[in-house]
């Protein structure tokens, strides 16, 4: 009997080790997965960014007055009776030896912003000529493609061009369209309206504020002329000659200036020569709120003035 009592204690001792060891194995510390890492979102500020490229400056031209050179890199030009600065451009410094104080000259320019403050601008002369059709630096010849537009004789001009006009105080730049005349042509802005068959240029909503402008033989004399023009405006009042340093804003070409006036209009009998021929123009502008207005737009119509080639 002890025998079989020995064999039955050691079986359920067996027994229960085992069911302890399972027990623990069941309780002991679950494997832990690693935890998910979220991927990383792409933002804007990890793609590179695509910059524009940066716009070139617009070749801008003009008419105007050589008044000499202030210094070997640096040139003054008179544009619509303003005096103004130029940077000379490559290759101009030879050029501008040529040029003599008082020279009417066709330029092209760039306008540059000053590093650093973008609403400073630097003028950079690209060319210049002497408005009697001479050849530029380059060798080239002709007229230009905007601001002032060149009256050299036979040069083919844009339909379309800008031009800077000063209205209110303010110098802005104006489209005017290429228009025909009797044996020349000249460029007209919107707020006008051109009559071919009268030679008349007339404000669009008042044609009391006109030009009218007579092209001239290529032998006239201006002594002649100031006596036809006297004639003319007598009927306005008493008739005085402009001195030149008082001629009409942009008006370079102009070579005499009549005017009368009275209470109620100013008229002015204007000569007008450059490279392409002589012009006569009788001006009527009426006391009235437009009159600044169309005097602006109509002399800088007048400087576009060019004869058409035989």
């Amino acid at each position: 009997m002890n025998k079989h009592m020995t064999k039955r204690s050691i079986l359920f001792v067996s027994l229960l080790t085992l069911s302890m060891s399972l027990s623990l194995a069941a309780c002991g510390p679950k494997p832990q997965s690693s935890p998910s890492v979220p991927a990383k979102e792409e933002t804007s500020q990890n793609q590179p960014e695509t910059s524009e490229p940066a716009a070139q400056p617009e070749i801008q031209s003009a008419q105007g007055v050589y008044n000499g050179a202030a210094d070997p890199h640096t040139v003054e030009i008179e544009l619509n009776g303003q005096a103004t600065a130029f940077q000379l451009g490559e290759g101009l410094e030879n050029t501008v030896n040529d040029f003599e104080e008082g020279d009417k000259v066709n330029i092209e320019y760039l306008e540059k912003a000053v590093e650093g403050d973008s609403t400073v601008k630097q003028l950079i002369l690209t060319k210049i000529e002497k408005t009697d059709g001479a050849s530029d630096s380059a060798g080239n010849s002709g007229g230009t493609s905007s601001g002032q537009g060149s009256n050299t004789a036979g040069t083919e001009r844009p339909a379309t061009q800008e031009f800077e006009v000063t209205l209110e105080g303010s110098t802005e730049k104006q489209p005017a369209q290429l228009a025909e005349g009797n044996g020349y042509s000249l460029y007209v802005f919107d707020p006008m309206s051109f009559f071919p068959d009268q030679n008349r240029v007339a404000m669009a909503v008042d044609d009391h504020y006109y030009a009218e402008i007579k092209k001239l033989p290529s032998d006239f004399s201006l002594d002649t002329l100031e006596q036809e023009g006297r004639e003319d405006l007598k009927a306005a009042g008493t008739v005085s000659k402009v001195e030149k340093s008082s001629y009409p804003s942009g008006l370079t070409d102009a070579h005499l200036v009549l005017q009368a006036a009275n209470d109620k209009t100013t008229e002015q009998y204007i000569v007008i020569e450059n490279a392409s021929g002589g012009f006569a123009v009788k001006v009527s502008i009426p006391q009235g709120e437009p009159a600044e207005g169309f005097s602006n737009y109509i002399y800088t119509t007048l400087q576009t003035l060019q004869a058409a080639s035989k």
